[in-house]
């Protein structure tokens, strides 16, 4: 069915532009959830001040050249914000009567510095470009180019009389209310064909047709949000089994550093260090930690100092070793002195004339 021209009128109505929800918006200039509640909405309906901070219209939220209006009145209707414009260009007037801009996508300051609040800063007017924010309707509210100030649609499906508009500086009683309510409702269905005609077959398909598009663009979002859920679990997980297998690498570390200290002070030998490493390696942190304590109340071994030759020892020892080769070097073989020097290395405590010796005597 072809939509018909929004007139002036229509225009300069209320005009939703949020949603109380989570979105994929953008932060900064980089994609993000954004959640706006409905204290969002009402604070920044509440705290709107244009001598504060004027909030621009625009197209495709372009931040710069001259603005395509001002943003006169806020105001909250159910889960939605709705603002009232003024000063339109004529271009944006063109562009809202034909359609050609029919989704509205708003730039919010959370919190505004000077009122510590939610605060619009810009209302955009969107073409091909597809809104953060679903479910706003394309066109002006049905309430639009009244005196109402504001209409809070509560739980019972009813009106709180008490927040609907004055007329003339007057308060109204619940009569003129209850009149000038089913007066707006008489204009808001006044246009409806009846749904037993053609005409109005075919209107009531489009708003069926409007209302699935939106249900699978809602499983769309709702899939896309299970998908990016899945996603950051996964990635926690991992996170927690490096962070799990990091701490488990710094305490064997420990361990090991321990085992090794305590070897150097003679507590354990190079044998029992090779095995509680060994062992070590398939206990948990607990097991690891018995071990330490049961090495750190040793006393140091001192047969095993005793028996251990020193560095200095093996040092003068290979100095020895050394020299008796450097003697022999440019001498013919001498079988005498290389099983000699076999003794010697199967002997750590004996001289080399004393190898020398023992060869000698084996040999008669």
């Amino acid at each position: 069915m072809k939509r018909n021209r929004l007139t002036d009128e229509e225009i300069d109505g209320w005009w939703d532009i949020a949603r109380a929800g989570t979105w994929s918006g953008s932060a900064g200039g980089a994609p993000a959830r954004i959640e706006i509640s409905g204290d969002d909405l009402a604070e920044m309906a509440a705290s709107y001040d244009p001598r504060l901070q004027e909030a621009p219209v625009t197209v495709e939220h372009q931040r710069q050249g001259p603005a395509h209006g001002w943003v006169a009145a806020l105001r909250v209707i159910g889960d939605r914000l709705q603002a009232r414009f003024k000063d339109l260009s004529a271009s944006l007037r063109e562009w809202l009567a034909s359609g050609a801009y029919r989704s509205r996508s708003i730039e919010m300051y959370r919190p505004f510095e000077p009122t510590g609040k939610a605060y619009l800063g810009a209302v955009s007017f969107l073409g091909a470009a597809l809104p953060a924010v679903k479910g706003l309707s394309p066109e002006p509210s049905a309430f639009a180019g009244r005196e109402w100030k504001e209409m809070i649609l509560i739980d019972s499906g009813g009106m709180n009389l008490a927040e609907m508009p004055t007329k003339g500086g007057k308060e109204m009683d619940e009569k003129t209310v209850a009149e000038r309510v089913i007066h707006s409702l008489r204009e808001m269905f006044a246009g409806r064909e009846d749904p037993g005609t053609e005409k109005g077959r075919s209107e009531e398909a489009e708003r069926i047709s409007e209302l699935s598009r939106q249900v699978v663009e809602l499983k769309e979002m709702l899939e896309r949000e299970k998908e990016t859920r899945s996603q950051a679990e996964s990635r926690l997980a991992a996170l927690e089994e490096d962070i799990a297998r990091k701490e488990r690498e710094a305490e064997m570390l420990k361990f090991s550093s321990a085992l090794e200290q305590a070897a150097r002070e003679d507590r354990i030998t190079p044998a029992e260090l090779a095995g509680y490493l060994k062992l070590g390696s398939r206990l948990d942190a607990e097991g690891r930690r018995a071990i330490l304590e049961e090495v750190a109340g040793r006393e140091p071994s001192i047969l095993f100092r005793e028996l251990a030759p020193s560095r200095e020892e093996k040092n003068s020892r290979a100095a020895e070793m050394d020299r008796q080769r450097a003697r022999f070097e440019k001498f013919p073989e001498d079988p005498e002195h290389d099983r000699a020097l076999k003794i010697m290395a199967a002997s750590p405590g004996l001289s080399f004339g004393e190898a020398i010796e023992r060869v000698r005597l084996g040999s008669k």
